[in-house]
């Protein structure tokens, strides 16, 4: 149904002008051209209007004198070919002319017809009063569609009905006279209130409604350099808010509240219309979701309550491999299979090298711990005149592989799993942190770095020393040599070797390779059937076998494979065998 629309007001008529016009005496018309002179040059070109009278008891104000065009004309009156005079009329009408025009483009069409009325009587002959007369008619028009327009305006009828909206009104009125100010003003008005509510909702954060009051306000006055400065202001407001938003997910971050984060990012990225700082923060929150406060590669060590750093620690990855070894692989045991894919959802830290005997003492040292060995008062040492492992009472883990005392750098050997154990927890209550051993797929993971095939350097025997193992040009102090050496092959070490004598393995790590067997938490199973598919430590309750993984300064080259695992007895000891640690983040 059609809104009825209030017709316009109709102007009031303009009244013709009549002055009245007394001829001037011969003797006075010198005197009546200067006066006109200079009524005219202090621009006073018509009489002025008599004021209306407010008090019918107060005395009448004088006869208002007349202006330059009514001297002009009554010197005419008496020498209608005054020349000076006839000039003077016609510099006043071109000058009405301007006068009225500009009155008509700022909306006063009564004060450009009564202007008309003048110069109808004054110059009826002039040659642009017929175009004036026709920018009056135009801009009656306009003034018409200018006052339906602010009745559709008051009414809230801006756009529509199509066609018939106030936009559309103020735009006939300025097709009918391109330089009516009321009709620009009138746009200008409905943008700006479009723009002031704009700007209210931002503030509110209803920023879906700021953007549909915008590009309303920008369909009333395309490219407004005033529609520009408040998307500017808009845009920094907003900007402002983004920053605050971003700043309160880094402090939930730097918390580990990644819920709050994420809300935070959610709440950022509804706000910000530049995108700037949301992608950090993004990459913060996801990295925080795999690593806590750290990054992959990062290395790092914490202090300990009684003084120092506990074991420097690297990040690794989150990420998949293949467990286990293809059945075509050669060396490999039935116990290495299934393959399976492993997920580690989050990333996890391990020691880059293995427990040495100086970090293991300072947690004796610190707790009188005493390891399983030290109570049983024996261990099992390489016997180098009998070159074979043999049982040796009075080792514990403050002596070598030989029996001998270990040097502080040494890989700690001769302890149990349970002793493992014990110092992992002494550094998790230490550093607040959770320490453990490493799950099996955890040291698998971080042995192949990345690598499917048979060794973690590749495929074959090594081109080139890549840890402790036995090698052929390995010689004892007695001159003993392996048998079932690696071929061409010579690390320096009979025995385990300081840790980091080697290079660097693929993730930053050392010793993995070789050097010492490790504990891993896992219990032993005789395959991965039903093992977990998430990386964590596949343990039951009780069992008696744990797996140890790696290779030694002892092992043969099929044992340095990625895949080998073996089942020790969880009371296990021997200069073969250490640990390293993990830490969850």
């Amino acid at each position: 149904m059609a809104v009825e629309e209030a017709p316009a007001a109709e102007a009031p008529e303009v009244p013709d002008w009549q002055p009245v016009i007394e001829p001037v005496p011969e003797s006075g018309l010198r005197a009546a051209l200067r006066a006109a002179t200079e009524a005219h040059e202090a621009g006073k070109l018509l009489r002025a209007e008599p004021p209306a009278a407010t008090d019918p008891t107060s005395t009448a104000e004088p006869e208002p004198e007349p202006g330059a065009l009514e001297r002009y004309l009554a010197i005419l009156a008496t020498d209608p070919e005054h020349a000076e005079a006839g000039a003077g009329v016609d510099a006043i009408a071109s000058e009405l002319m301007l006068r009225g025009r500009a009155a008509l483009a700022e909306g006063r069409v009564s004060d450009a017809q009564r202007f008309e009325r003048v110069l109808a009587r004054a110059r009826p002959q002039h040659p642009d009063l017929a175009s004036y007369r026709e920018a009056i008619e135009a801009a009656l028009r306009a003034q018409d569609m200018v006052r339906r327009g602010d009745i559709r305006a008051r009414g809230g009828r801006i756009f529509k009905p199509e066609g018939k909206g106030a936009v559309a009104a103020y735009r006939e009125a300025l097709q009918a006279y391109p330089e009516f100010m009321p009709a620009r003003d009138g746009l200008v008005r409905l943008q700006s209130d479009r723009l002031n509510q704009a700007l209210a909702a931002a503030q509110a954060g209803d920023y879906a409604e700021s953007e549909r009051l915008q590009a309303e306000a920008a369909r009333i006055l395309p490219d407004s350099p005033a529609a520009q400065d408040m998307a500017a202001r808009i845009v920094e407001l907003r900007q402002a808010r983004t920053d605050q938003l971003l700043a309160q997910g880094d402090a939930a971050v730097d918390a580990l509240d990644l819920e709050l984060a994420a809300r935070r990012l959610a709440e950022a990225e509804r706000v910000s219309v530049q995108a700037r700082g949301l992608d950090a923060l993004s990459e913060r929150i996801e990295l925080a979701r795999h690593y806590g406060r750290f990054r992959p590669g990062q290395i790092f060590s914490e202090p300990l309550a009684v003084g120092g750093e506990g074991p420097e620690m690297i990040v690794l990855a989150h990420g998949r491999f293949t467990m286990g070894s293809p059945e075509e692989e050669a060396g490999r045991q039935d116990n290495e299979g299934p393959q399976h894919a492993i997920e580690f959802k989050r990333g996890f830290a391990i020691a880059r090298n293995e427990t040495t005997v100086a970090e293991f003492g300072r947690f004796v040292e610190a707790t009188q711990y005493r390891s399983l060995a030290t109570r049983r008062g024996r261990s099992t040492v390489y016997d180098e005149r009998g070159g074979a492992m043999s049982e040796h009472r009075g080792v514990d883990w403050r002596r070598d592989h030989a029996g001998r005392p270990a040097a502080p750098e040494l890989p700690v050997v001769h302890v149990a799993f349970e002793d493992a154990e014990a110092y992992v927890a002494w550094l998790s209550a230490q550093t607040g942190q959770r320490y453990r051993l490493l799950s099996e797929a955890e040291f698998e993971y971080a042995l192949r770095g990345g690598r499917s095939e048979a060794f973690p350097w590749g495929d074959g025997p090594p081109g080139r020393v890549v840890g402790n193992l036995t090698g052929d040009g390995d010689v004892s102090r007695l001159k003993r040599r392996w048998s079932n050496a690696i071929t061409g092959y010579s690390d320096g070490h009979w025995g385990p070797a300081p840790v980091r004598s080697f290079p660097a393995e693929a993730l930053g790590t050392f010793d993995l390779i070789g050097n010492v067997s490790e504990w891993v938490q896992d219990c032993w199973h005789d395959s991965y059937r039903r093992a977990p598919g998430d990386g964590t430590a596949w343990v039951n309750p009780g069992c008696e076998e744990r797996v140890i993984r790696g290779a030694s300064w002892a092992s043969t080259l099929d044992r340095a494979r990625s895949a080998y695992r073996q089942p020790t007895p969880a009371d296990t000891t021997h200069a073969r065998l250490g640990f390293r640690v993990a830490r969850e983040l």
